[in-house]
């Protein structure tokens, strides 16, 4: 145990297969869960040969697809959400903002909202501070047809002006020299 392994899941309940993110390498295990009191390893989803990523943060699950998502190697650099079919078939990849974490589809799975923490190098001069936000990638036309024209960005750029009301209210705004949408790092997105 002192090493991560299973983390973050995500089921099937057409083929009865549980995605899980494996921390210990650059993989998404695929349980076969149709026994639930024996689950079996059906299969493992390599990553690294997608991309130069750091690590996998979240898996979701809508309308027979699984969405992953991974950090770039360089944690302030973009990462990406990389689409699957329940047979480990990858369908599509989509670029995404720095660190991306919790990653959710919408109810009727139309789109999928990615929480891109984009935590900073350091806080000393030269590090990088990449901005937080949240990516929305519209799937209405199909996993197979995302280009990067599906993808909207939310960020918090509207914020940087108001830090010293945002202060005021007990906002944690701490990072030296950051602004306000440098600081803020979502991390898990909840949907009304």
């Amino acid at each position: 145990f002192d090493k991560s392994a299973s983390r973050i899941t995500a089921f099937d309940p057409n083929s009865d297969k549980l995605f899980v993110v494996n921390d210990d390498s650059l993989a998404i295990d695929v349980l076969d869960i149709s026994i639930p009191n024996t689950p079996n390893l059906d299969f493992s989803i390599d990553l690294a040969p997608f991309g130069n990523f750091g690590g996998v943060n979240s898996v979701a699950y809508s309308n027979n697809i699984f969405a992953v998502a991974v950090e770039n190697d360089t944690i302030t650099d973009p990462g990406e959400v990389l689409f699957f079919d329940n047979n480990g078939n990858k369908l599509n990849q989509i670029t995404v903002g720095a660190l991306p974490d919790m990653l959710t589809f919408t109810p009727d799975g139309s789109k999928l909202l990615v929480a891109n923490e984009a935590e900073p190098d350091g806080y000393l001069a030269g590090d990088i501070d990449p901005e937080g936000s949240v990516s929305i990638i519209d799937l209405s036309n199909g996993v197979g047809n995302l280009t990067q024209d599906n993808v909207t960005f939310a960020g918090f750029q509207a914020f940087n002006d108001q830090v010293d009301e945002l202060l005021a209210k007990g906002v944690r705004i701490f990072g030296p020299g950051s602004t306000v949408a440098q600081d803020l790092e979502p991390e898990a997105i909840a949907i009304s």
